[in-house]
C-alpha cells in the first residue's frame, strides 16, 4: 500500500511541476450565433442553455476548438440587466479529444444578447483536462475586445 501511495504522489507531483506557472492565450474572432435551447418560460428565462462549437489559435499557433455550454440561473440581484450563467468549456488542442483543458464558472451577462459587452473580463476556473494537461488546475481570463474578438489567457498552476 505504500508503494501504491509513493507511486501517485510522485505521479501528481510530476504532473503539477509540468503545468506549473504555464501562461498561454487563445484568439478567436466573433463568437458565432449560439444554438439556444429554451428550457424555462419562454423566451430568455433561467433554464435556457447556450451552445457554441468554433475554431481558435493559440498563443504558439496551435489550431483549437472550442466548445461551450452557457446555462442561465438566475438574475443580477442588483440589476435588472444582467442574468447570471454557469459556463462548462472543453478547450481541445487536437481533432482527437486527446489534450484538452476543461473550464468552468459563473459570469453575469447582458439579458440581451448572448455575450460579453465589449472591453469585459470574466474569470473563470480551470477544473481539470486529458492528455498533457491531465490534472490542470488555475484559472482563465477572458476578454471581449473592441474588434468583437476574443483572448482568454490562461494561468495553469
Amino acid at each position: 500500500m505504500e508503494k501504491l501511495f509513493l507511486y501517485v504522489s510522485a505521479t501528481l507531483l510530476f504532473c503539477g511541476s509540468a503545468l506549473a506557472n504555464t501562461t498561454f492565450s487563445i484568439t478567436h474572432g466573433p463568437t458565432p450565433a449560439p444554438t439556444i435551447l429554451d428550457m424555462g418560460q419562454q423566451g430568455d428565462s433561467v433554464g435556457d442553455v447556450r451552445i457554441w462549437r468554433f475554431s481558435a489559435k493559440s498563443s504558439d499557433n496551435q489550431d483549437v476548438m472550442m466548445d461551450w455550454l452557457m446555462t442561465t440561473t438566475g438574475y443580477a440581484a442588483h440589476t435588472t440587466e444582467l442574468e447570471s450563467r454557469v459556463t462548462l468549456s472543453v478547450v481541445s488542442f487536437d481533432d482527437k479529444g486527446k489534450d484538452t483543458i476543461q473550464l468552468q464558472g459563473v459570469g453575469l451577462y447582458p439579458i440581451i444578447g448572448s455575450t460579453l459587452k465589449s472591453e469585459d473580463t470574466l474569470e473563470r476556473a480551470v477544473i481539470g483536462g486529458t492528455g498533457k494537461y491531465v490534472g490542470a488546475s488555475g484559472s482563465v481570463t477572458s476578454t471581449h475586445l473592441t474588434d468583437g474578438s476574443w483572448q482568454h489567457v490562461f494561468h495553469l498552476e
